[in-house]
């Protein structure tokens, strides 16, 4: 908001209170009708009503409005000047009103008043032109340089110039080259040309003499000069300077621009907001050497700026809407006013006042932050959103939800070969290959009113959707949809997941939002393909269906490939996508002949995802419909086990090389394509740096050395952004590849003899797909969460341990360590496969012996160790008496070195996340220091989470 605002000085509304006002339809000019004469206000609507008036006084009166008539057609122009040659007084002008099929020249005359009422003026016809083409606008001039007397330029719609001079001699011309777009066509003087934006967006110089020779000879010709403006314009003036040379003024659509009449730019004055109109004058005599050219430009906001060339000098506020129209005028007792023009025909006569307007700032509350009444003011929010939001009732809302809006979405299990693959748009590359998609069915029906609904399909990627969202507004009841949709390959991708869920986000009237899901899977054979089962395998994977309603058979799972009643032991299935020819994806499922085991074996890990998706999906789906498997909502408590190993289990082995692998491919291309990016952005640099210098340099300057370095530049930055778009589409296939890692890993322990606690913990941070962002990379954006885990969660280190966190506050948070992310990313596996295989009766009885497994940048040696006897002193408890604990806890598989290393202050379980500052904790003694190393805060939780937002305001104190 500017401090100073225009002051209205006059203002009158217009006969018309229409928008039909543009930049065209205001004009300020003399007649020549008295000696002392000031200027007179012109105003022509669109609906053909035109209005002169004369001010007289600050404030607007009856006698202040001379002339007001209405025309046969709309108004397009005014224009005073010198247009006929019966005209003796030098100071008299004529009137030129532009219509769209003819053009008037008035004379004006006066009529003195009686009484108090004033003069009035009439209008005489002069002359009139009729022309068959439709106007645009009109340019007048002293054309050929002649003196004393003026001529007129019509410019029609379809680019046409039409030349009018006194005599009546009248001739048409046409600019070559294409037709131009409807744009304003300004005359120079000095130079007797014409200035004309085409249609390619530069501005063109014509001389007068090859426009007016051209009808006659029929010869063709060809700008003086041209330049580039690059964006369309609003208006264009020329205003002579100084008398050596003339400016030609632009208001883009962006930019203000000057240059002179020689084509040569003098400043390009980059605006950052959206201009409605301009005008530029000259303050004083271009033959003097101060003088001084001014420009006023009217933003969209209400805001008039000053400046003078390109610097601004002024800034004021309007307290009404933008004008459309602005020129300077000198009326009455008031010279120098700004006369303005809105779009409603709201005019208004002002000038740039210096009284401040009356805003005060608020004074700055610079009181000292209080946390005690900041947790107090959360505590008062959360109770608030506790009462307003009864969680108690959610089962019914939902149920609600699903009552008002009824989806069914299903998808068949059949594939189909006759894709349209160029209605659908699907790229040549993965059309060739040919290969099957499938169909499926959405179905919605509406029982209540809805203001909004949406429909959103979401798929893995790689696959699409033939209508992947639906919009409907104000939804009767009763309203019902039936969506056949096709499934399809878009891309040549290793693909993570066949799960398509549907979700339909909906507002009622009474603007209440509720959102509903349903879930479907796509046909195994939509990606592949049976083929002869492989015998050796580099990655091997067991489970064991527990689950009695499950019958361990081929035919339960692959249906698809299988004919019924089979009773096959081996099944290969071979990848379709991305279908290499130098390299065959072949994945084998055995069936054991006399247990209920499963042996899933391939050399390629992208082959599991979706396998092992199938089983474990299956296995729970038939439980379900069976009645036994009961899924609790509530927070599973420690000590109880994964209750998917009542119905399936995994052999607790994770491919963690495999995994490593394309995450250490993913993290080179992440890091080449910064690279690759910050060697573009010196590319860029150099080349705009290059282009700055040609147009600095003048012409009499040979360019041939700097146009062949910018024409080398320029090779080399297409070269290296085609590297850029080869890299990311690299990245693209190589992230798939990671999603296929990453859901193999969290499949295998969903079905692992684990606690379920410690399954949410690690499945909600090994979250698919996997996402890059431009500022943050998948793998820094996990680090947090693998560090949480390291340090909080169930899967928490010792608290002696040495070893830090990617997060510690001794290192840079700009820079991250992939190495340290690798070895606690391995690590994490490690501790999981070894935590499933060790048996709750060997977790009690005896030491713990877990297994070895090769794990990068760091090799862990398992020790005998009392664990349980050592959980029982962190936590301050009794020894435990009575019958063992059977629950699964990763505290069982601890370093011995716990005992000997000393206390680590990052470890902030130990002290309730409270840390020890200043004087009084240097000189703490050293009984209590050891007190409070040996004993846990007394509001630790038992489950080794982090600390609600309670706990944690509660107890950080200053340090935070």
């Amino acid at each position: 908001m500017s401090l100073f605002n225009v002051c209205s000085w006059w203002s009158a509304q217009c006969g018309d209170t229409a928008a039909i006002y543009d930049v065209a339809s205001l004009l300020c000019a003399r007649f020549g009708l008295e000696a002392q004469e000031k200027d007179y206000i012109i105003v022509g609507s669109q609906s053909g009503q035109l209005s002169i008036y004369y001010p007289h006084a600050n404030e607007f009166d009856a006698t202040d409005l001379l002339l007001e008539t209405q025309m046969s057609a709309p108004i397009l122009g005014l224009y005073a000047g010198k247009f006929s040659g019966n005209v003796r007084n030098e100071n008299v002008n004529q009137l030129a009103v532009l219509q769209p099929n003819v053009i008037a020249i008035y004379n004006v005359q006066t009529i003195s008043g009686l009484a108090e009422y004033g003069a009035q003026l009439k209008l005489q016809l002069q002359t009139e032109h009729k022309f068959q083409r439709v106007a645009f606008s009109m340019c007048q001039g002293h054309f050929g340089q002649v003196k004393g007397r003026e001529f007129f330029c019509v410019v029609h719609l379809d680019g046409t110039l039409t030349f009018y001079e006194q005599d009546g001699i009248s001739y048409e011309c046409r600019f070559p080259g294409q037709r131009s777009l409807p744009a304003p066509v300004v005359y120079c003087e000095r130079t007797d040309s014409f200035y004309r934006f085409s249609a390619t967006w530069h501005l063109q110089s014509y001389s007068y003499q090859d426009l007016s020779h051209s009808l006659v000879t029929k010869s063709s010709y060809q700008p003086i000069w041209s330049q580039c403006i690059g964006e369309g314009i609003l208006d264009m003036r020329v205003v002579q300077l100084k008398e050596s040379c003339s400016y030609i003024m632009i208001l883009g659509e962006r930019n203000f621009i000057c240059l002179d009449d020689n084509g040569k730019f003098n400043f390009i004055l980059k605006l950052d907001y959206a201009p409605k109109c301009f005008y530029s004058f000259v303050v004083g005599y271009y033959w003097e050497p101060g003088a001084r050219l001014i420009t006023a430009i009217v933003s969209d906001a209400s805001k008039l700026h000053i400046y003078e060339e390109a610097n601004i000098i002024w800034a004021a506020q309007w307290q009404q809407p933008a004008p459309v129209a602005i020129q300077r005028s000198n009326v009455q007792a008031l010279a120098g006013s700004i006369v303005t023009l809105s779009e409603t025909g709201q005019l208004t006569v002002g000038y740039l006042g210096a009284r401040p307007y009356q805003f005060q700032v608020q004074p700055l509350n610079v009181e000292e932050l209080s946390f005690a009444q900041a947790h107090k003011q959360l505590q008062q929010l959360e109770d608030e959103i506790k009462e307003s939001v009864d969680i108690r009732d959610m089962d019914a809302l939902n149920q609600q939800a699903a009552d008002q809006v009824r989806l069914s979405f299903s998808i068949e299990q059949e594939v189909f070969d006759d894709l349209d693959t160029l209605m659908l748009d699907v790229p040549a590359d993965v059309a060739v290959k040919e290969l099957p998609s499938a169909k499926g069915l959405l179905k919605l029906k509406v029982r209540a009113e809805l203001a909004e609904l949406q429909l959103v399909i979401q798929t893995p990627c790689g696959v699409r959707c033939s209508q992947e969202t639906l919009s409907l507004v104000d939804i009767p009841a009763g309203t019902s949809r039936e969506l056949p949709l096709d499934f399809y390959m878009t891309e040549l991708l290793h693909v993570h997941s066949t799960r398509i869920e549907v979700f339909a986000s909906f507002v009622s009237h009474r603007g209440i939002p509720r959102v509903i899901q349903q879930t479907a899977y796509l046909p195994l054979s939509m990606f592949y393909r049976s083929c002869q089962p492989q015998k050796a395998a580099g990655i091997k994977l067991t489970y064991t269906i527990t689950s009695k309603h499950v019958p361990p058979k081929l035919l339960t799972f692959f249906g698809e490939f299988l004919e019924a009643e089979s009773e096959t032991q081996a099944l290969g299935l071979q990848l379709l996508c991305p279908g290499l020819e130098k390299l065959t994806e072949v994945i084998t499922v055995v069936a054991a002949k006399n247990s209920n085991r499963l042996r899933i074996q391939s050399d390629h890990v992208e082959t599991f995802a979706m396998i092992l998706e199938r089983i474990v999906e299956t296995t729970m789906q038939l439980d379900s419909s069976a009645g036994l498997l009961k899924m609790h909502k509530k927070k599973p408590k420690r000590g109880v086990l994964n209750r998917c190993v009542e119905r399936i289990i995994a052999a607790p082995f994770i491919p963690i090389q495999a995994i490593l692998h394309r995450a250490d491919v993913h993290h080179e291309t992440q890091q080449n394509i910064r690279k690759q990016t910050e060697q573009l952005e010196e590319l860029w640099q150099q080349f705009k740096t290059l282009q700055r210098e040609l147009q600095e340099q003048s012409e009499s300057e040979p360019k041939e050395t700097l146009t062949m370095q910018i024409e080398a530049n320029y090779d080399h930055l297409i070269l290296e952004g085609d590297k850029l778009v080869e890299i990311r589409r690299d990245e693209r296939r190589q992230r798939s590849d990671l999603n296929c890692a990453v859901a193999l890993a969290k499949w295998i322990i969903h079905a692992l003899n684990l606690e379920e606690r410690v399954v949410n913990v690690v499945s909600s941070v090994l979250s698919v797909p996997v996402e890059d962002w431009t500022e943050l990379s998948w793998e820094e954006s996990m680090a947090p969460g693998i560090d949480m885990l390291h340090h909080f969660g169930p899967l928490m280190r010792s608290k002696s341990t040495s070893t830090h966190g990617l997060l510690d506050e001794n290192s840079t948070r700009n820079t991250f360590d992939y190495a340290c992310f690798r070895r606690h990313f391995a690590t994490l596996f490690d501790r999981i496969v070894r935590l499933a295989s060790s048996s709750p009766g060997e977790r009690i009885s005896q030491p713990t012996a877990a297994m070895e497994q090769p794990v990068a940048d760091a090799a862990y040696q398992p020790q005998s160790v009392d664990e349980i006897g050592n959980m029982e002193r962190m936590l301050n408890d009794k020894p435990r008496t009575g019958k063992p604990n059977l629950s699964s806890s990763l505290e069982a598989v601890e370093d011995e070195e716990e005992e000997e290393e000393e206390y680590d202050e990052n470890d902030l379980r130990d002290t309730g996340y409270r840390k020890n500052y200043g004087a009084a904790a240097a000189g703490e003694d050293q009984q209590q220091l050891q007190q409070t190393r040996t004993k846990r805060s007394e509001w630790v939780n038992d489950d080794f989470e982090l600390p609600t937002t309670e706990e944690l305001f509660s107890d950080l104190g200053i340090w935070w």
